[in-house]
Parts: structure tokens; C-alpha cells; sequence
């Protein structure tokens, strides 16, 4: 009898061992996504350009402007 006690017991112990285990992970977890959530980041609508592309861009629409 003491021995099924004592199996007993340690199988409870390892049961609630895993289940804490598991609680702490799913909370971690949460915890982690909500610091990166996926869409934190706005996509952007145009594309990048080098900046010689842009400056010179800029320039002739100041030129067509000024007429």
C-alpha cells in the first residue's frame, strides 16, 4: 500500500509539474506576441528609390512648376 502511495504521489507531482509547465509557456508566449505583434509594421505604398532618382525627380517638377 505504501508503495502505490508513494507512485501515486510522484505521478500527481509530475502531473502538475507538466501542467504548470505548460501554463507558464502559453502565458510567456502571449506575453512575447503581443511585444511583436505581426502588424506592427505599415506596409509601405511605394517603393524604395535611389536618392539620385528622387533629388532629380524633384528638381523637374520645380522647373515644370515655376513656368
Amino acid at each position: 500500500m505504501d508503495t502505490f502511495m508513494s507512485e501515486a504521489i510522484i505521478l500527481e507531482a509530475a502531473l502538475i509539474s507538466v501542467l504548470l509547465a505548460l501554463w507558464l509557456t502559453s502565458l510567456l508566449m502571449h506575453g512575447l506576441f503581443r511585444l511583436m505583434p505581426a502588424t506592427a509594421h505599415a506596409p509601405t505604398t511605394r517603393p524604395v528609390r535611389p536618392i539620385r532618382l528622387v533629388a532629380s525627380g524633384s528638381r523637374a517638377t520645380d522647373r515644370r512648376n515655376a513656368a
